[in-house]
């Protein structure tokens, strides 16, 4: 059996978040970042690059979403979601 598939994500309009859902977002990419970094200690040196690199992406998208926030404090609005 054959699952109907939705849209592609790229195709999808990017959400619309509270001020709150988006602090949440950027807390729980750096708390990855952070288990991701706790956890590279116990793994092969080929499977730590993979993990630093995944703790590298999470870190940068909770900056994105720190500069956003910022962004829309110092405007005096709600933050919109990015369409980049």
């Amino acid at each position: 059996m054959t699952l109907p598939k939705g849209p592609a994500p790229m195709t999808l309009p990017p959400p619309v978040l509270a001020p709150d859902d988006w602090r949440r977002l950027r807390d729980a990419l750096r708390y990855q970042g952070r288990d991701l970094h706790h956890r590279s200690y116990a793994v092969t040196s080929r499977r730590r690059e993979l993990l630093w690199e995944e703790m590298d992406r999470c870190l940068a998208l909770a900056d994105r979403i720190e500069a956003h926030l910022e962004q829309h404090s110092a405007a005096g609005a709600d933050p919109e979601p990015e369409t980049t």
